[in-house]
């Protein structure tokens, strides 16, 4: 079961599983619940799985800067995307699978809500060890269709497609030392 942050169900303690968010552990917890975002977590048998960071609006975001800014929807009518930034294993986490049906459930859940088009914007944490030089999109692109990374590895196998390779995308310190700062919009339209 997928749960929202404010919804009945949602135990606002599990906010505090966001300090070691191991995706984007600077973001504070209230830019993650204001604005157009908010957190979502996925629950089995009471025990809470996967937690998800999502950020909603009317364009797709290809860089941190614009998941952390809101883009100036008017009303619910304007939501056209959900963008999936953190997603991790929760301490405690034992459901083999979880983070396929937290990402299933949590599409349905959107679904509801009217919004149509689903992506991810993530890292490539282990990139920068495979590939010792900044490398060009078509490398990339053939990084991440090898599956040699957890996190294109994970996407892939849960169905998404590689959308689109963002250069520049997060000037953070761990993502310019894991990735030259590169992540990918990982389209989940399944």
């Amino acid at each position: 079961m997928i749960l929202q942050y404010g919804e009945v169900g949602f135990n606002d303690e599990w906010l505090n599983f966001l300090i070691n968010d191991p995706v984007h552990p600077t973001i504070s917890i209230e830019k993650r619940i204001t604005g157009n975002r908010t957190v979502f977590v996925y629950v089995h048998q009471g025990i809470p799985q996967f937690m998800v960071c999502v950020r909603i609006g009317n364009k797709l975001p290809r860089n941190m800067m614009e998941v952390l800014n809101d883009d100036g929807y008017k009303s619910k009518y304007d939501i056209t995307y959900a963008i999936f930034y953190s997603i991790f294993r929760l301490p405690h986490a034992s459901l083999k699978g979880a983070g396929t049906l937290a990402i299933k459930d949590l599409i349905g859940h959107c679904r509801k809500l009217g919004i149509k088009n689903f992506f991810t914007l993530s890292p490539i944490p282990s990139m920068k060890t495979h590939l010792k030089s900044k490398p060009d999109e078509s490398i990339v692109r053939q990084y991440l269709e090898s599956w040699e990374g957890s996190v294109a590895r994970f996407h892939l196998s849960n169905g998404a497609k590689i959308h689109s390779i963002n250069f520049d995308a997060d000037y953070s310190e761990l993502r310019l030392n894991e990735s030259w700062g590169i992540m990918v919009n990982y389209d989940y339209n399944l």
